[in-house]
């Protein structure tokens, strides 16, 4: 009896602790530490680790309406530990550092609050740019929780106006996702969307249904009740892997959003599992990894595979069962489960079978010997051919593969052959070494060459770069697809857009001037009104520099000029007389 009292004494010990442990593990991050970073309910356009263009989102995206200027809070207590003004990632954007060993982090702003303002203007011009990095020394701009920091924007790489927010671990550098601090929520009891199932073949010999192709089938029902159409059973013959692809939804907002979990059960046993709790910028594009890249570049559409490559280092998964790989050993039935979540646990769940059913196949060929230059994904490869040489550094792929070069005549613009370096539907890790050799290339358009890129032979190419180095021109780039040498000897465009030379400006606050170029880019632009440089933010996405009137403008007459430059070193001045 006493022995019994100590068992379940034991047992009672054990349950509590595993409470203990899983509150514990909730409750991981400070739950009322920091405040929203809005004044509004938050709606979210983008969620922490959603699947994005060779990254995980590292942040959550608050919608605004549509609109800029929002006003945006300190979460917290702290001191302004970074500004960087970019022309591309997060624009505008402000970093926080708070006490508790957290950062916070605030993209695509319109603007900083005055005083940061002021700061920030001072060291654009000392530098003469308008794109900067500060590291402001420790407690020189403290801030304190509440107070209005800046104001939403549309700067950087944004598609439309909005908030990107990020909390991160201070000695990592680590983001986590912010719904992970309770006082930071949405509202949402909406489970997420399965959309497709796929069932990819393994290996050569693997078939699925009969053929050995990847099967893509639609998902119907909705939450906790998603189902195949017409398809009861999957018949497979061979290691077989899947991919599901899925999105989440939330109250009060149409948009298809990350989610935050997603389990594979096997005959009730977990055998696959992510999460998005913390990702590392260092690992992130890994994503292309985790996706059907090849699915993704034909469709658009991204699924989430099982099948681990040997040279995926992302850290989300939480489970991995023999590599995400499924082989059966017999002819019964297993019964599969898919669990997608978002933070607050709302799920949906998709059940299949799948069996092995061994059939004589008669109707398809043995594949043939695979042809192309075999390269290790853990070895450094070399690939040098009359016309072009290729450098690719070790772990530049996920998986070892057979590669394929191919050389095409020149286009009517290029100056060289075009070669299709592999395809467009293989991802790349790490940037690699291309050098193109051609003497075709008249001297007078030597300084004008660059190396382009098309993903294909039906796209336009774009700038990639190139330096001659021994009579070949060389850069790196970290895409497979169709190169060539082409020149630009066309100047850049400069355009005024509310003023012209002569123009009286009264009643103006600004001056707008619109630059491009539609071949090798803008790589510079210099403004000076009256010989001194001026501050013209640059919005790419607009193609529009932008002066706000400062002490450099002056009553009665004003000289502007502005000298644009583009990557091959043309260059266009505008000079214009303006009156005050």
């Amino acid at each position: 009896m006493e022995q019994k009292t100590q068992h379940k004494a034991l047992a009672l010990l054990i349950v509590l602790l595993l409470i203990t442990v899983s509150i514990s593990a909730q409750q991981k991050y400070p739950q009322h530490y920091f405040r929203s970073p809005v004044g509004f309910p938050i709606y979210l356009s983008g969620t922490f680790g959603e699947l994005r263009d060779n990254h995980l989102h590292s942040g959550i995206d608050i919608k605004t309406g549509g609109v800029r200027g929002k006003k945006v809070y300190a979460v917290a207590n702290g001191y302004v530990s970074r500004i960087k003004v970019s022309l591309f990632g997060y624009g505008k954007a402000l970093y926080i550092t708070h006490p508790n060993g957290y950062i916070s982090v605030y993209g695509h702003l319109e603007k900083f609050n005055p005083q940061i303002e002021r700061y920030v203007r001072a060291i654009e011009y000392k530098r003469e740019s308008y794109t900067v990095q500060i590291f402001p020394p420790k407690d020189s701009i403290k801030v304190k929780k509440g107070e209005v920091i800046a104001y939403s924007g549309d700067t950087g790489g944004s598609t439309g106006p909005h908030l990107h927010f990020e909390i991160r671990q201070g000695k990592t550098q680590h983001p986590v996702n912010p719904l992970l601090f309770g006082s930071i929520k949405i509202e949402d009891n909406l489970p997420p969307k399965i959309v497709q199932l796929a069932v990819f073949p393994v290996f050569s010999k693997s078939m699925i249904n009969n053929r050995p192709d990847t099967l893509i089938l639609p998902v119907a029902g909705h939450g906790k009740k998603c189902y195949l159409k017409n398809m009861p059973v999957i018949d497979v013959q061979g290691p077989v892997s899947f991919g599901l692809r899925t999105y989440d939804v939330m109250n009060k907002t149409n948009n298809k959003n990350g989610i935050y979990a997603l389990r594979l059960y096997e005959d009730n046993k977990l055998v696959f599992a992510i999460k998005a709790n913390t990702l590392s910028f260092n690992t992130t594009r890994y994503v292309n990894s985790l996706i059907d890249y090849n699915y993704f570049e034909k469709t658009g559409r991204r699924l989430i595979r099982t099948q681990l490559d040997t040279n995926n280092r992302l850290g989300i998964y939480q489970k991995m069962v023999h590599h995400g790989i499924f082989a059966f050993h017999d002819t019964l039935p297993h019964h599969f489960k898919y669990e997608a979540s978002d933070i607050y646990g709302n799920t949906a769940i998709l059940h299949f079978t799948v069996k092995d059913e061994p059939r004589a196949v008669t109707s398809y060929k043995k594949p043939e010997k695979p042809s192309g230059i075999f390269i290790r994904f853990s070895h450094p490869a070399t690939i040098d051919t009359k016309g072009i040489s290729l450098f690719f550094p070790k772990d530049c792929f996920y998986r070892s593969f057979y590669f394929h070069l191919k050389k095409f005549p020149a286009t009517k613009t290029s100056l060289s052959p075009v070669y299709a370096v592999h395809n467009r539907f293989v991802p790349v890790q790490k940037y690699f070494t291309i050098a193109i050799q051609d003497d075709a290339v008249p001297a007078r358009l030597k300084s004008k060459a660059y190396i382009a890129y098309a993903p294909d032979n039906s796209s336009s190419y774009g700038y990639v770069g190139g330096k001659w180095e021994n009579d070949a021109l060389v850069t790196k780039a970290n895409d497979l697809g169709n190169f060539t040498i082409l020149a630009d000897t066309i100047a850049p465009i400069i355009k005024p857009v509310n003023f012209k030379n002569g123009s009286r400006i009264d009643g103006l606050h600004v001056l707008r001037v619109m630059i491009s170029d539609d071949q090798s880019g803008i790589k510079s632009y210099r403004p000076t009104l009256n010989g001194h440089w001026i501050l013209m933010e640059y919005d790419l996405k607009r193609n529009t520099l932008t002066y706000y009137f400062d002490h450099y403008l002056k009553k009665g007459k004003n000289d502007f000029q502005l000298i644009v430059k583009d990557n091959v070193g043309n260059e266009s001045i505008y000079k214009a007389v303006i009156y005050k």
